[in-house]
């Protein structure tokens, strides 16, 4: 009798069903690191962006974005069960994904001309401000790695105009570090997969 109410118990606690999800309804709205509309952002949503509910309190949903693994808060008068019918016009993060991936692209060309070095070998749209960068494995291994990260990712966040996210991930597709707006200054945080 024990094992079957701990069984029930599991199945509750770990299914997930649709209300658990829920899609921004405001053309740009803020996804950020705490509970307040002064923490750090760390990253603008679009709408229609999907997101998993993790809880919720007064003011605010915690969430779990799954393109990005990343867990932060929104506010609640921003997001519904329902995704909205229109499209968002306001920013085209595909036209600047675009030109990102130019620019990395030839920034990679130019290192490898200049000093022989593999650098960016690919780099992925993940929507809205987030993407993905693809590095050469030894690369990761170089004194001036973080550097050229905060490099990329300046010139990704100036395309936005606006908080970004970007992860950079070795040959294996694996999560290296990623590097996304702070209050001051980009934070670089070395991913914990290892």
């Amino acid at each position: 009798m024990k094992s079957f109410f701990l069984i029930i118990l599991m199945l509750i606690s770990f299914s997930v069903n649709a209300d658990d999800t829920i899609f921004s309804n405001k053309t740009l709205s803020n996804f950020f690191m705490n509970p307040k509309e002064d923490a750090p952002i760390i990253y603008p949503v679009e709408l229609g962006k999907k997101m998993n509910l993790r809880g919720s309190n007064d003011l605010w949903y915690n969430v779990l974005d799954e393109r990005t693994g990343l867990v932060g808060w929104v506010l609640k008068e921003n997001y519904s069960k329902e995704k909205p019918q229109k499209k968002s016009e306001k920013q085209n993060y595909k036209q600047s994904f675009k030109i990102f991936k130019e620019r990395v692209l030839e920034m990679s060309d130019s290192i490898k001309e200049a000093i022989s070095i593999e650098t960016f070998t690919d780099v992925k749209h993940l929507g809205g401000a987030a993407a993905v960068v693809v590095a050469d494995d030894q690369w990761f291994n170089g004194r001036r790695h973080s550097n050229q990260a905060f490099q990329v990712y300046e010139i990704w966040k100036g395309l936005n105009q606006s908080p970004s996210f970007l992860s950079f991930r070795n040959s294996k597709d694996e999560e290296q570090f990623i590097v996304l707006s702070g209050p001051h200054r980009p934070r670089y945080l070395k991913s914990n997969k290892k």
